[in-house]
């Protein structure tokens, strides 16, 4: 705003300096062609009749004396003039003391112009009250636009300063609010590990297998932080552009193949079956395997992870045109459309259907969408009481040659 001011303020100085010279060389030029007259033609020129060649000078206040060398008035012509004989007396005084040939009367507003000759000096006065008037209404105008505009930029810049702030203020209180969820969930396992030790503790000369249940709950949750941990790390370096991606030609079906083999152990346990009859062969893309190897695992565990039992989870994986499309179907709870975008937020959980009960820490679709932004690819979730959970990707593929 200080910079924005102070080039307004050149620009309306500037503007208001050209005018005034403007001004000033016009009424300069009025005079020289005043003074160059003879009386009997000035005297014609400010008559009041239409054929005048000067007719402007007819409704200008101005007076022209003739001093001898002494200072002695010889003769005088005044046009509309309103000024009293000692004001009259003192301007002409001031002018043919004056060793400048043009000059300016401030306190009566007058600007004259001097002829001198070797027997006589002659004195063209004009009023340039207008002139000071005009001036002064361009000033006013100018500082109206000018504070009008400045108004106009600091709304429009406070406008700008919020939009262009926001996505940092967002950022900052998604780290501010990733810092406290991440201290959350590590506070609790290791609550959990100081309480298993002060039990052990307790029970020092008791053996181990009695005490076993302590041990394994401590591996437990030791490893729960081990998986936060590093999520959070993943998540960090991605965020600095640290992790290091290496693309190259892989065979994505046979890579959600051997995720979907991999978790059949779990589902079973579940009593939920995995369909993956849809799932197209020899598909191929560009993109770092082990990203894609933990992009799949993430959605179908997610899948189990919140499928009811007695349920199918559908996998369809197909080439349409150069792109190919995964879809991972579920039944469990349903998201509430209002969530369905919020979901990939990191530590997010949808109330009811992500609770503790199904463990995790709510980052795991979070990487699935660091994962696809890495890629340029696009991720997207639907879900409805009548198709259930869908958790859709589109991907570019590649020739398998």
């Amino acid at each position: 705003m200080i910079l924005v001011s102070i080039i307004l303020i050149a620009v309306f100085s500037i503007i208001l300096k050209t005018n005034s010279k403007a001004m000033e060389s016009q009424s300069i030029d009025d005079l020289k062609e005043i003074i160059s007259m003879s009386l009997i033609d000035l005297v014609k020129a400010t008559a009041y009749t239409n054929g005048s060649d000067m007719k402007k000078l007819q409704y200008t206040s101005l007076f022209v004396v003739t001093l001898d060398k002494n200072g002695t008035i010889l003769s005088q012509i005044q046009n509309n003039v309103s000024i009293d004989d000692e004001s009259l007396n003192n301007a002409i005084k001031t002018a043919f003391h004056d060793k400048y040939n043009v000059g300016t009367i401030k306190q009566m507003q007058l600007r004259y112009l001097k002829q001198v000759t070797d027997s006589y000096e002659k004195i063209a006065f004009i009023d340039i009250t207008r002139e000071h008037e005009t001036l002064e209404s361009l000033l006013i105008i100018l500082i109206g636009t000018g504070t009008t505009a400045l108004l106009a930029f600091l709304i429009i810049s406070i406008f700008l300063s919020s939009w262009a702030l926001r996505p940092v203020e967002i950022a900052w209180l998604q780290q501010k609010q990733f810092i406290a969820d991440a201290s959350h969930e590590l506070k609790t396992p290791l609550t959990v590990l100081l309480a298993n030790m002060d039990i052990l503790e307790e029970n020092k000369n008791d053996t181990i297998k009695n005490q076993i249940k302590w041990i394994n709950s401590s591996r437990q949750e030791a490893m729960q932080m081990k998986t936060l941990l590093e999520e959070m790390l993943f998540l960090a370096k991605t965020d600095k552009n640290k992790r290091e991606i290496t693309f190259a030609k892989i065979n994505v079906s046979d890579i959600l193949i051997s995720q979907i083999l991999s978790l059949e152990v779990i589902a079973f346990e579940k009593n939920v079956d995995i369909n993956y009859e849809n799932v197209q062969e020899d598909l191929y893309i560009n993109a770092d395997e082990k990203q894609i190897q933990s992009l799949f695992s993430i959605l179908l565990e997610n899948a189990c992870k919140y499928s009811n039992a007695n349920t199918v989870i559908t996998v369809t994986l197909k080439k349409e045109q150069d792109k190919i499309k995964l879809d991972i179907n579920n039944f469990g709870p349903i998201i509430p459309k209002t969530e369905l975008t919020q979901i990939f937020e990191r530590f997010y959980r949808v109330e009811k259907s992500r609770n503790k009960e199904h463990g995790g820490y709510g980052l795991g679709l979070s990487i699935a969408k660091k994962i696809t932004d890495n890629h340029n690819m696009k991720i997207w979730a639907e879900s409805s009481e009548q198709k259930g959970t869908s958790f859709k990707i589109i991907m570019s593929g590649t020739n398998q040659s």
